[in-house]
């Protein structure tokens, strides 16, 4: 039997923050994805026309972005890299195919709930 390190836990000082899912790194940001600045930036511009959605725009991305992003490169809010892959594989499958209309109903139905 190997004498190796157990697992880490929650008081173990190399214990990471985030869950771990197979081939995504920790990294912020994410230039792998195909659709990536093209959707974003249609994204943003789609919400720039909606002022109503602004409010919940900015505290969803508020919500999204680690703690003290600013001591990370590359020291720009941008949400992990494997939060954003999680959350596009839970709503669209393995191949990620988001639409500039899902991220509207989702703003608003966030507007809703407030």
């Amino acid at each position: 039997m190997g004498h190796g390190k157990p697992p880490s836990s929650p008081g173990d000082a190399d214990y990471r923050r985030h869950a771990i899912l197979p081939g995504v790194g920790p990294d912020r940001g994410d230039p792998g994805m195909t659709h990536g600045a093209a959707f974003w930036f249609h994204c943003c511009s789609a919400v720039l026309r909606r002022p109503h959605l602004w409010f919940a725009a900015i505290r969803q991305i508020s919500r999204a972005v680690p703690m003290r992003w600013w001591t990370r490169s590359p020291f720009v809010p941008l949400p992990d890299r494997a939060y954003v892959r999680f959350r596009l594989e839970t709503a669209y499958g393995k191949d990620a195919s988001p639409r500039v209309a899902d991220v509207l109903r989702y703003l608003e139905w966030c507007r809703g709930t407030d």
